[in-house]
């Protein structure tokens, strides 16, 4: 019965009206939930809802079980929303966090001093993604092997931001994208202003990930063009990626790969940017507009490469670090305008 109804949630999708505000989506998002609650998939008092995108057209849910309203990441909830004998907790990723004071007079918990979830069950987690503005969603299972990998599902692909092909032999995901400033600023890296990027970034660098879908090896080579393998495009203006490791490259069948990429001195590119919320447009660039022109197994493409929404915060480090990949000093991270900085939080929680 189970397997039956899982397979339902997921051919159901698209049988809600649109949302046009929060209060809508959260309905939707309980609805869905309420439905794994009834069919005994969920039985803790709490249920973790963990905001893992929010982009222009659609959101997307991390749902677990939980022994507390807090998250295993030690965030407390934004909203709860009481299901019969069970609190649905959304952490989410742009609304201030209750405090423990508030769960506690609203009768959320008997005692203030709980802990964050530590609930281990074999019931696993649940990937819920939502349409804002349509008649969509879809709801599946997440396997062990990918936890914390949105993009390892074809699923959810049309939810997140870029692109993809159908029927592809590879799937492509811009996994990350940094910042690397001269080594001479280490001991400035906290005082930097992002949106003032312009004026001291020497390069963006970050990472793709590359999964081969196929019983077949896959061979990446360069087509040529212009030296391009990966791209952003703005207009007529154009951001090279310039991959690290030497082409071709063979990626074995289903298997997986994570080349690493800097880009070119961005500023030129930048300045054609608005003087507001520079990192922001260059973020949205980064996710909607990045664009792959490598060969696959012989043959010229060009196409525009998802983009991982969980990539929410990134990190800006000096330029020694960025390309020897070491960590410690010299590396500070930051968050998207709008998002609430979740090592803050978690510190603010556990009090240390």
């Amino acid at each position: 019965m189970k397997c039956r109804l899982f397979f339902l949630l997921i051919l159901l999708g698209g049988c809600t009206s649109p949302s046009t505000s929060l209060k809508e989506i959260h309905q939707r998002v309980v609805d869905q939930i309420a439905l794994l609650v009834d069919s005994g998939y969920l039985q803790t008092q709490y249920i973790e809802v963990m905001e893992r995108v929010s982009n222009d057209s659609s959101v997307i849910y991390s749902i677990s079980a939980s022994d507390s309203p807090a998250s295993r990441t030690d965030e407390l909830p934004s909203k709860v929303i009481k299901y019969k004998d069970k609190y649905f907790c959304f952490i989410k990723l742009e609304e201030p966090e209750m405090s423990r004071t508030e769960l506690y007079e609203k009768g959320i918990v008997s005692d203030s001093t709980f802990w964050s979830n530590e609930y281990i069950s074999d019931e696993g987690f649940w990937l819920l993604a939502i349409r804002k503005y349509e008649n969509k969603h879809v709801l599946v299972k997440e396997r062990a092997e990918y936890i914390g990998y949105v993009t390892e599902y074809p699923e959810l692909w049309e939810y997140l931001s870029g692109s993809f092909q159908h029927g592809s032999p590879l799937s492509m995901a811009l996994h990350s994208h940094n910042i690397a400033v001269a080594d001479s600023l280490l001991f400035q890296l906290d005082d930097l202003v992002v949106d003032s990027l312009k004026h001291y970034i020497e390069s963006f660098f970050g990472m793709i990930q590359l999964k081969n879908q196929t019983d077949s090896t896959i061979i990446l080579s360069n087509n040529n063009l212009n030296d391009l393998s990966y791209a952003v495009v703005n207009g007529a203006d154009t951001l090279r990626l310039i991959l690290r490791d030497s082409l071709p490259a063979v990626i074995e069948p289903h298997g997986a790969d994570f080349p690493r990429f800097d880009s070119e001195s961005p500023h030129r590119f930048l300045q054609k940017l608005p003087e507001q919320d520079v990192w922001m447009s260059m973020y949205r660039l980064f996710c909607d507009s990045t664009f792959c022109f490598l060969k696959v197994n012989g043959v010229p493409t060009n196409f525009r490469i998802l983009h991982d929404d969980t990539r929410f915060f990134n990190y800006m480090e000096v330029d020694s670090n960025a390309r020897n990949l070491k960590l410690g000093n010299g590396r500070r991270v930051f968050y998207n305008k709008g998002v609430y900085d979740k090592d803050e939080r978690g510190r603010k929680f556990r009090g240390w």
